[in-house]
């Protein structure tokens, strides 16, 4: 039989690392840096974790910039203040965050509204900082004042650039919602030219080589300007809003400016030729960021940025839901388009090859399951169409695209011996699609619809099997049987509906199938759980008890017991012979959204709306774990196969990867146990070769204030000589010998013992003895401690009243015995009366 679990610790948590606005990219491409509300968060590339949070006090940031050099992080806050971290890189090489809450300098904007934009010039030395309130400030970071004061725009500032060679030539151009660019010498801080031609928000702003400048907007046009004679030479139609551009100089050094790559509101990027205004090449329809729009108010999903790193060949693509997008380019490819050369079919995909993708915030997590054989992908569904896929070694995150409408449940079948596992997912818009995946090849292919149900699917379950059929639960309050087969000839898959019963009086919230594929079993929020034949659908029994609505139901892997956790904050252990309850475990507080068996069956995990995940044993009825990370209700919850694995998420959009830790803490436990015996043993022989120091020593190294105060007692009766107060003279000395030797920590520890000796008249003589030494034989300076100031007031505080009392309590047992003898004497008869009578 296994051990019982008792113990899960935090291996990992990817939590929402990204809240919206812009990012930054260090020069070398290994690290991200993302606004989190008040905090930027410093990511690692390759591994997705948080490496560093610079955490702040103020309010929300609106614009983060980091300079050329990697030197200084700015940031800007609503309340208009700047802040510089000159820290950030300061972090350990391990898996642990480390947080700082201390930044370099921080100073007053002087604009009157919120920074929208910041930019750095080439030489790391002045920061542009525009605001909503129509102005732009430079600053000189490292003289610490601002230098500029730039004014003219009737906009808000939304864009900003400066020359490239600043030392060369001191200009500054912006562009901002009123469709106008301004080009400012900031000689004289003087608007030299005011450029006009677009007509509504000027979002990019790019140098080319030979004093141009290229400007892209949401009217759909890119225009090149001449700096020089500030006058427009060609304009570009590119029939999307465009949010950011990328000029080929900044890939690869290039004299001509042949092409720009322009990313928008088709969530596609493109590549155009700028000498002939025409279009080379676009994106694959299949990788687009745009999703369907539900309402026609709503807007699109759209690429807010874009971020260009030449170390690692990387475009860093930001969309409007939080999604960061690591795109390769491939330059030599981008050669071949321009030359008009011809390429091979495959090659055209790699010219924008998408090889990562991050979720900044994935919101309320609905349902997560494992779904491949080396449990390496972590399927989730959250408050989104897309079914998201993670790789929980890098956590890197693949998008499936088909759903119309929010997905609330998933269900995976993973085949035996191959690398290839099927994932069901179901939606508000009332279908079920059927998944594909191929592990090996990290392929992704949706192979079927199904549609029936008329109202949201919200539970799903395959057979145990093979992959035979499905069963769906809905709010219509029906369940439907899908048979699965497969096509020979071309292996297509096709489901049909083997039947639908109508099964309950309200939402159906869960279903689930027996180990042998005879039954199913369904749970409503009409506050019952019903079993079903797999076959025809008959009820065979009903389950009756809980008082609120059933969330959960669960099959026993090996004893023909069902488990059901439910809106009245119990979980119920049923029997499937006669539909009895057999237990019942109390503990959580809150509605139970989730429970599943462990360990063959003796133990279940289940987790509840207030954040809890908590361990059971079922023998013994009594919960053995309680685990407190989530802040919010726990929807999903998922093991690996050999149960060494959870992951949770909930609604506070943390995803927790819990690691069973039992073997491990029980190993500890009995290595303490091990070592204590052996300090134990070596205590007992320093004692007997009569080394004090060495015995005393362990005794507190151990924490075992009554061996202390035996070896104590034993130093001062040790002494072999016969006359008593010659004898107690000697054990005192070899006592106060004993403590000179001693280290000052054990010294305030043998205070500690001494204060709490001193409370009990049995042992009250010891302690005094022991506090009179220490106070005779070391300054009263070495009981203050930088770090608790406190410690020589307090242990004289509660010493004093203790020591009065036993005065108290000598001097009138003192006065007994004085009295006692008195007595005694008075009752004693002369000797020499006696002798003569």
């Amino acid at each position: 039989m296994k051990q019982i679990k008792q113990s899960l610790r935090v291996d990992r948590v990817k939590e929402t690392q990204f809240t919206g606005g812009n990012i930054c990219v260090s020069s070398c491409g290994k690290f991200l840096f993302c606004i989190y509300g008040t905090s930027v968060n410093v990511i690692d590339v390759q591994t997705g974790c948080t490496k560093h949070l610079l955490e702040s006090e103020e309010d929300e940031i609106t614009c983060i910039s980091l300079s050329p050099d990697d030197k200084h992080l700015i940031t800007a806050h609503k309340n208009l203040l700047l802040k510089q971290w000159d820290n950030w890189n300061q972090f350990e090489e391990s898996d642990s965050k480390k947080v700082t809450n201390k930044c370099t300098r921080t100073w007053k904007a002087i604009h009157t509204a919120p920074i929208y934009c910041m930019c750095f010039d080439s030489s790391s030395t002045l920061l542009a900082t525009g605001s909503s309130d129509y102005t732009v400030k430079i600053w000189d970071i490292h003289a610490q004042y601002c230098t500029h004061n730039l004014k003219g725009a009737q906009g808000i500032i939304r864009s900003i650039v400066f020359y490239p060679d600043i030392q060369s030539k001191q200009q500054l151009i912006t562009g901002a919602e009123d469709g106008k660019i301004r080009v400012y010498n900031l000689n004289n801080s003087q608007i030299e030219a005011c450029l006009e031609g677009h007509f509504s928000t000027i979002t990019s702003l790019e140098y080319m080589h030979g004093n141009k400048l290229i400007s892209s907007s949401r009217d759909k046009v890119l225009i090149i300007w001449d700096i020089l004679s500030f006058t427009k030479l060609k304009t570009v139609p590119v029939y999307e809003s465009i949010e950011s551009i990328l000029v080929d100089s900044k890939i690869e050094e290039n004299q001509n400016e042949r092409y720009v790559i322009t990313m928008g509101n088709d969530g596609l990027l493109k590549i155009w030729d700028t000498k002939k205004s025409k279009i080379l090449y676009t994106q694959n329809e299949t990788e687009s960021l745009r999703i369907q729009k539900r309402t026609e108010n709503e807007l699109e999903q759209v690429i807010s940025m874009g971020i260009y790193n030449k170390q690692t060949s990387t475009l860093f693509l930001v969309t409007s839901d939080q999604m960061i997008v690591f795109v390769r380019i491939d330059r030599d490819l981008i050669k071949k388009i321009v030359n008009k050369e011809n390429l091979v079919d495959d090659q055209s995909e790699k010219i924008f090859s998408v090889y990562k993708q991050y979720i900044g915030d994935h919101g309320e997590i609905l349902d997560l399951q494992y779904c491949s054989q080396k449990e390496n992908l972590l399927a989730m569904a959250t408050n989104s169409e897309f079914l998201k896929v993670y790789d929980v070694n890098t956590w890197d995150c693949r998008l499936l695209k088909g759903h119309t409408d929010l997905i609330i449940c998933l269900a995976v079948y993973v085949e035996k011996n191959s690398n290839l596992s099927y994932l069901a997912s179901s939606s508000k818009d009332n279908t079920i699609r059927l998944w594909r995946i191929d592990s090996e090849t990290n392929t992704f292919e949706c192979i079927l619809v199904c549609r029936g149900h008329t109202q949201d699917v919200g539970a799903l379950a395959f057979s145990r099997l093979g992959l035979n059929f499905l069963i769906s639960g809905s709010i219509d309050t029906t369940i439907k049987s899908w048979k699965i087969s497969k096509d020979k000839t071309d292996a297509t898959f096709k489901m049909d509906t083997q039947f639908t019963i109508k099964a309950h009086e309200k939402d159906i919230n869960s279903v689930c199938v027996s180990p042998n594929d005879r039954l199913v079993a369904s749970g409503s929020s009409d506050k019952t759980a019903k079993i079903w034949d797999s076959v025809d659908g008959s009820c065979l029994g009903v389950l009756r008890g809980h008082k609120r609505g059933i969330w959960s139901v669960q099959f026993s892997p090996v004893d023909q017991l069902i488990t059901t956790s439910s809106a009245d904050g119990t979980i119920r252990l049923w029997s499937l012979g006669d539909f009895s309850c057999i237990k019942t475990f109390e503990g959580h507080n809150t509605s139970v959204l989730r429970v599943s068996f462990l360990n063959n069956g003796t133990q279940l995990i289940s987790s509840a709306s207030d954040g809890l995940v908590k361990l059971w044993n079922i023998k013994t009825n009594e919960c053995v774990g309680t685990f407190d990370e989530h802040e919010d209700k726990v929807w999903a919850l998922s093991g690996t196969k050999d149960e060494s694995q959870f992951v949770s998420g909930g609604a506070d959009g943390k995803l927790i990867v819990w690691k069973d830790v039992t073997n491990e803490l029980y190993e500890e436990e009995l290595e303490k146990r091990e070592e204590i015996l052996l300090k134990e043993q070596e205590l007992n022989n320093y004692l007997k070769e009569k080394k004090w120091k060495k015995a005393l020593g362990l005794a507190i190294h151990l924490d075992k204030p009554f061996r202390c105060y035996e070896i104590i007692q034993e130093i001062l009766h040790s002494s072999c000589e016969d006359d008593l107060s010659v004898k107690e003279t000697k054990g005192r000395k070899d006592l106060e010998n004993t403590f000179l030797k001693l280290r000052e920590d054990q010294i305030k520890s043998l205070l500690k013992y001494a204060n709490d000796w001193n409370t009990n008249t049995k042992f009250c003589l010891i302690g005094q003895i022991v506090f009179e030494l220490i106070m005779r034989n070391f300054p009263p300076e070495f009981l203050l401690e930088e770090s608790n100031t406190e410690f020589a007031a307090k242990i004289i505080e509660q010493f004093l009243p203790y020591s009065e009392r036993h005065f108290a309590r000598l001097n009138k047992l003192s006065q007994q015995i004085m009295f006692i003898d008195f007595a005694w004497q008075n009752m004693k008869l002369d000797d020499k009366k006696l002798e003569k009578k």
